[in-house]
């Protein structure tokens, strides 16, 4: 019982957490207003820096025009070899690793469980097939997960940063 000292200052951390999370809102909500007036400087969003380049309206990105597409591997060594992969081909701006899920699956007849890492990975919708086409080709699993998402609305710098860069399907000529 050696915490039961530490328990009258529990319900002080509780409540300066709870009023940090509400300075912390506040703030996102504040920039998040001016971020979406009609007419706005649009702030490019890269992984290291965020720069004022262009101007943007709220109709430039089109509704399903990127998807979220989730991937399920057995090992962060997997994860990694295909986030790697993905990126190097420019297939998808952005693949996050999600360790150690659990699921819990029916397998030939059985309930099976398994401990994987799942990979959310950001694209152009139009470039899905050759997403999964990828996956199966370089997953360690015969049954690899890839299931998608169309995107409908979100932070519009980011939509568009997935658009800038993963380049558009090339247009097969007849």
């Amino acid at each position: 019982m050696q915490y039961r000292g530490n328990a009258r200052f529990l319900p002080s951390r509780c409540l300066f957490a709870r009023n940090l999370l509400i300075v912390a809102a506040a703030a996102v909500t504040s920039r998040s207003a001016f971020a979406s007036t009609t007419t706005c400087k649009r702030i490019l969003y890269s992984p290291t820096r965020m720069t004022d380049r262009q101007t943007c309206d709220s109709s430039s990105y089109k509704a399903g025009s990127s998807s979220v597409a989730f991937v399920t591997t057995p090992d962060r060594e997997s994860a990694k070899k295909l986030a790697h992969g993905i990126i190097d081909r420019k297939i998808a701006a952005c693949v996050n690793i999600i360790p150690k899920i659990e699921s819990i699956y029916m397998w030939e007849g059985k309930v099976t469980e398994d401990d994987e890492y799942l990979m959310m990975i950001k694209t152009r919708t139009e470039r899905i097939d050759e997403l999964s086409k990828f996956v199966r080709e370089n997953h360690p699993h015969s049954v690899a997960e890839v299931i998608s998402i169309p995107i409908e609305n979100g932070n519009l710098p980011y939509l568009n940063w997935i658009a800038q860069t993963v380049p558009e399907l090339e247009k097969k000529k007849d």
